[in-house]
């Protein structure tokens, strides 16, 4: 009888040994991250909705970029955003609008002794295709969280 018993046995204990085993933990790399701190950067929210210069900045900052300042435009009435490059350095303003996956860019040198940035963002109302809706909708709206 336990000759019959014996071979179920010995699979289910090799069975439950190697299921249950313990590989071990290899940590992951930390993604090197390209740091963008050498560009200085504006957002202006261009559309009026509350708190957008806010979210975008944080993203470029969490991107790797310099922002120094969070502002509403002149108006609100931009239809699109943009990336305007003040100072000459229109790569710079490239790498700020691929970011943001924002296509239009313009060039647009004024010269000022104390403009400090040299990119501006423009937010405008195409806010949503920038993939910034459920962001904004979730910083505007905390109470409508899903679970996490």
């Amino acid at each position: 009888m336990i000759r019959y018993l014996l071979p179920p046995v010995i699979a289910v204990a090799c069975a439950f040994f190697y299921f249950n085993r313990q590989e071990p933990l290899v940590e992951e790399p930390e993604p090197v991250r390209q740091s963008y701190k050498h560009i200085k950067v504006e957002v202006l929210n261009g559309c009026g909705v509350d708190g957008l210069a806010r979210i975008v900045g944080s993203r470029l900052r969490d991107l790797g970029f310099d922002v120094m300042t969070l502002e509403n435009a002149d108006s609100f009435g931009f239809p699109e955003s943009i990336v305007v490059d003040r100072i000459g350095k229109m790569s710079e303003a490239d790498r700020v609008g691929d970011a943001l996956g924002i296509a239009n860019r313009i060039q647009q040198i004024i010269p000022d002794p104390f403009r400090i940035e040299g990119v501006t963002v423009i937010v405008g109302r195409d806010y949503r295709r920038l993939g910034l809706a459920l962001t904004a909708s979730a910083a505007l709206n905390p109470g409508l969280q899903g679970p996490r």
